[in-house]
């Protein structure tokens, strides 16, 4: 019995055995499967990142920021405080050689006035030796034919001229000074040489024109208007020759009919009788005080007995003049007048003034007012013939 109960236990269990063996074998198979769906799923996961993940377990290729050289500059106070040394304004540095360049320094309290005071002393150098040097040879010429009227305004002429901004100047560096700009200023004298002496060239070229006008001319008044047209050209020639000296160049361009046309210009006066009408109740005495300076100035004045060369015609008119000062009466004088060539009948100029006088009376007010105008338009006539 014994036996057969260790042979039934023993089969028992060998039948156990044989029935579950598969189950564990199938449990396997699924763990692993399981396990291999998993491993895909994460490896999907690593190549195409799902919505849900955060950005910072995957990593994002971002592009690379922008590269810069300049850098933040150190504040202010950081830097060390020190006396600082001249600063150049100018980005560049010109040389300016004295062998090519005539210069002069400009000081002012800003660039821009340093600018216009180096520009300044630049002329001041040629003014000083144009007006020494042009008023030294007109007053030789204008004394051989005492011609005094001509060298005062020859004079004036030579002020205006030389006193025109000097052209092409170059400004150099621009630097500090404690509290002070100070600005170069320079002139190319090679330039300046090749400018100056082509204007010189056509300046020669215009008072040949205006000779030959002149020459050609059968009424002393047209023969005189371009002879004064050459005197003005003829001190822009001599203003710039004047240039040329100053930066070193010794003149080839001297004209030597300067003599000549002032002596013409004074003969063409003297026998230039002149007539002069001022309609008006008062034209009379417009006319006569006129006539009066007219002839102490070298002007012949004529009686209309006989043929004139130029006739000096207009009109003179007065107004009293309205005023809150009970003890003085007020009054204007206004002449205009006209210079006609007699020959061509055609009109060649014209000058007009007006002046106020005052007296006790309007009558009194009025003499001093057409006295005063008369004055006045008198010189703008010495200045046209002149």
């Amino acid at each position: 019995m014994k036996k057969i109960s260790c042979l039934i236990v023993a089969a028992a269990f060998i039948f156990s055995s044989c029935v579950s063996a598969p189950v564990a074998k199938k449990e396997t198979r699924s763990v692993k499967n399981q396990h291999e769906r998993a491993k895909s799923a994460f490896d999907e996961l690593e190549e195409k990142p799902s919505n849900d993940t955060p950005s910072e377990e995957i990593p994002v290729k971002k592009p690379a920021p922008p590269v810069t050289t300049s850098k933040k500059p150190p504040k202010a106070v950081e830097k060390p405080v020190s006396v600082p040394p001249p600063v150049t304004i100018t980005e560049e540095k010109i040389d300016f050689s004295s062998s090519r360049y005539l210069t002069a320094k400009g000081y002012g309290s800003s660039k821009p006035e340093s600018i216009i005071h180096a520009k300044a002393e630049l002329s001041n150098i040629f003014q000083a030796k144009i007006s020494s040097d042009v008023t030294s040879k007109v007053k030789q010429v204008t004394d051989s034919i005492k011609g005094n009227s001509y060298s005062k305004s020859l004079e004036s002429q030579i002020q205006v001229v030389s006193d025109i901004e000097l052209e092409g100047l170059q400004i150099g560096e621009t630097q500090k000074e404690r509290s002070e700009y100070v600005t170069v200023a320079a002139l190319d004298k090679t330039k300046a040489k090749e400018k100056w002496e082509r204007d010189i060239n056509k300046v020669d070229t215009e008072i040949d024109v205006l000779l030959n006008k002149s020459n050609s001319s059968r009424s002393k008044i047209q023969k005189l208007l371009p002879l004064k047209k050459v005197l003005e050209l003829w001190v822009v020639r001599e203003v710039t020759i004047s240039r040329l000296r100053v930066i070193g160049y010794a003149s080839e361009f001297e004209r030597k009919d300067l003599k000549n046309i002032l002596q013409t210009i004074s003969d063409i006066k003297s026998n230039m009788l002149i007539d002069i009408d001022v309609s008006g109740s008062l034209g009379q005495a417009v006319r006569d005080k006129v006539a009066e300076i007219l002839t102490d100035n070298g002007f012949k004045i004529g009686d209309f007995e006989s043929k004139s060369d130029v006739t000096i015609s207009g009109s003179v008119k007065t107004d009293e003049v309205k005023n809150n000062n009970p003890r003085f009466k007020f009054a204007r004088a206004t002449v205009s007048l006209n210079i006609i060539d007699s020959q061509s009948k055609s009109q060649v100029g014209q000058v007009s003034e007006n002046d106020r006088g005052a007296g006790l009376n309007v009558e009194e007010a009025t003499h001093q007012s057409i006295k005063k105008v008369s004055e006045k338009v008198s010189e703008k006539l010495i200045q046209y013939f002149n």
